[in-house]
């Protein structure tokens, strides 16, 4: 439905889902993250074995890597809006219920519930501004709607740091659940529905023809999709993630996927840890894991500003770049400064790979496909972040050095380098670029109602 969207101005409409994506992302981010944050003081308040944090860490990313791939599926077969909705929801009870959680199991099943809405809400957000944007900025705008995750994520260490002293860690939970319970509401009452979600649709011709009257897009547009009638839903999206030739780059995307993930959560989930054990206040652990989260955010900001030009060749760029500070961090008795400088750079490195990831396989994939796209290289990301904290407890119960645990997040970094490098090839060789442009089904062309059946 790239027309059409072409065709109108960015007006109210089309920016209001983007704000609204936005503030999934950013829930995304602290929900995905305020667990690292409320684990030193469970095992306080609980006397938790810290290597028993593991699994808590774990559950919730299990529960991101089994629904993503699902529930994006859901998003491209039956709509975006409730998908939307009912994650939100999912998420923020999940983390309500964690008020409640007094032992190990009952908090590992709270993180899964999160988990399981998380990944419906990522995937499907990141459809929804991709289709919502215009195609000449879509890249741009999918870039900087992504990078609210890592402006969620600093948010549970700014708080950690101002509010934790006088409510305790209770208030990072109720922020953290009542949150998206209400936008879930506004999402129920103010989201539009997927455009290409119901172009794809003949008997939702008529509500699309409103809304893009609404989008001040011509409404005497639809889309050609040869065999869209009988096509049905046996899971073939996931079957064309590796039709026309797609395979090798969507098996290179789900290896940069994997390796960002491994890397984020290795270092996310036990810096708060990795710090006390340096002898570092839990307030001063939540300022460096704020450091490191607000750090992504720049990253998110600057493959925005960059990918228009550079392509596909910043992905190895910055995984390269993050592994010698990942190394200093554990290898060396570093002074403050030196501390702030090895979390800044990894956490721009790491905070730009996830944007930029989700941006490449946004634009990648055709609009039939692209949530399951989506879906599934998240998913791959999640279950690199399975392996990276139980990573850290395993560090913990060999009784290693905490801090290892941070020059353990090198390995994925380099394998996450090869991999990039095999993408930036294969992109050149299928589009004569660096620069991903296959952002709609080649199957689908653009044709105006007066050479197909009347809209009704």
């Amino acid at each position: 439905m790239d027309g059409p969207l072409d065709m109108a101005k960015p007006g109210g409409l089309m920016i209001l889902v983007w704000i609204l994506c936005g503030l999934v992302f950013f829930l995304d981010g602290y929900d995905l993250t305020v667990i690292t944050f409320i684990a030193p003081e469970l095992v306080k308040e609980f006397g938790f074995d810290k290597s028993a944090l593991g699994p808590v860490f774990v559950s919730s990313l299990v529960g991101f890597a089994l629904a993503g791939p699902l529930l994006g599926l859901v998003g491209d077969r039956y709509g975006r809006k409730l998908t939307i909705v009912g994650s939100c929801l999912a998420f923020g009870l999940g983390t309500l219920a964690m008020l409640w959680a007094t032992t190990i199991s009952q908090m590992i099943l709270c993180r899964f519930v999160i988990g399981v809405g998380l990944g419906g809400a990522m995937p499907t957000a990141a459809a929804m501004v991709a289709e919502f944007a215009p195609k000449k900025s879509r890249n741009r705008i999918l870039a900087l709607a992504a990078s609210c995750v890592p402006l969620g994520a600093m948010a549970p260490g700014v708080m950690t740091a101002v509010l934790v002293p006088t409510y305790g860690w209770h208030i990072l939970a109720i922020i953290g659940g009542v949150g998206p319970i209400i936008l879930a509401a506004v999402l129920l009452l103010t989201m539009p529905e997927s455009v290409k979600y119901l172009a794809n649709n003949p008997k939702k011709h008529g509500e699309l023809k409103s809304l893009l009257k609404r989008l001040d897009a011509s409404p005497d547009w639809v889309p050609r999709l040869e065999n869209q009638l009988t096509e049905k839903s046996d899971g073939r999206s996931v079957g064309r993630l590796f039709d026309g030739g797609k395979g090798p780059m969507t098996l290179m995307l789900w290896l940069a996927f994997f390796s960002t993930g491994m890397a984020l959560f290795l270092i996310i989930s036990w810096l708060p840890l990795v710090l006390q054990s340096l002898n570092y206040s839990i307030q001063e652990a939540g300022k460096f894991s704020a450091i490191f989260a607000g750090a992504g955010i720049l990253g998110g900001i600057v493959i925005a500003l960059l990918v228009s030009r550079v392509g596909v060749l910043l992905l190895p760029i910055l995984f390269v770049i993050a592994i010698p500070f990942l190394l200093a961090f554990s290898w060396y008795d570093l002074p403050q400064a030196g501390i702030v400088l090895c979390v800044l750079i990894p956490g721009m490195s790491v905070g730009a790979l996830q944007v930029g990831c989700s941006t490449i396989a946004g634009l990648f994939y055709p609009t039939r496909v692209r949530a399951a796209g989506i879906g599934w290289g998240l998913g791959a990301g999640r279950l690199g972040s399975i392996v990276g904290p139980m990573i850290g407890s395993a560090i913990l119960t060999l009784e290693l050095p905490a801090k290892d645990m941070i020059a353990f997040a090198a390995i994925p970094m380099a394998i996450g380098t090869i991999g990039s490098i095999f993408l930036v090839v294969l992109c050149k060789q299928r589009f004569g670029s660096l620069h991903v442009n296959e952002s709609s089904d080649p199957q689908a062309t653009i044709v105006p109602t007066a050479e197909l059946t009347a809209v009704k």
